[in-house]
């Protein structure tokens, strides 16, 4: 009940503040994860395996390209993500609306990142994303960005530590159930005031 009275909220009047982050895949810097984790694709058995309620249900339901799932090597399911490109575009603009700028065939988007409670701090995400982004398939990829809201500290210093960095700035405003997006790149002494805000 309470997710759908913030929705209800949410879209009634907000204004909420996204940090767009981008990096080179080659460039990553994997941490490698304190325990032992396999890369597959997303299968219908992982859907809310990961103890998140009904979150990212409706995109699963989409079944926009490609949604990765970092398993244990006993099968548990402790992280999932997916990776958009560039010939999904009209998929994802259909599911999202405007909240991503239009990539190129060479640049993906990463979201729906969520790694099970019982596994975060066990550097997961860090060592999932950078294989899932390295496989052979996204060989020719030069960019991969995301964005996370700017109160998400904890997410945005991860990103950050594996070599991301923030280029622009997603502003979302919603009134009456309309929402209007503007993008807004971040200039380099915004970016240096970022960055240091988390170190």
């Amino acid at each position: 009940m309470k997710p759908i009275l913030d929705g209800f909220t949410t879209r009634l009047y907000s204004k909420i503040k996204f940090i767009g982050v981008e990096a080179k895949p080659d460039e990553l810097s994997m941490k490698s994860s304190k325990i032992e984790i396999l890369i597959r694709p997303f299968e219908t058995s992982d859907l809310n395996a990961l103890k998140e309620g009904h979150r990212h249900v409706r995109l699963v339901e989409a079944q926009i390209p490609n949604c990765y799932v970092a398993t244990t090597k006993e099968n548990i399911t402790i992280y999932r993500q997916w990776l958009f490109t560039h010939e999904s575009q009209q998929q994802i603009n259909d599911y999202f609306g405007p909240i991503f700028p239009i990539i190129t065939e060479n640049e993906a988007i990463i979201e729906g990142v969520f790694t099970h409670p019982d596994y975060r701090g066990l550097n997961i995400m860090s060592s999932a994303m950078s294989k899932i982004v390295q496989q052979e398939q996204y060989k020719n990829l030069n960019k991969v960005i995301a964005f996370v809201k700017e109160q998400n500290k904890p997410s945005l210093k991860g990103f950050y530590k594996m070599g991301f960095v923030p280029y622009i700035i997603r502003q979302e405003a919603w009134f009456l159930f309309r929402r209007k997006v503007t993008f807004v790149q971040m200039s380099d002494k915004h970016r240096e005031k970022y960055l240091k805000s988390l170190s």
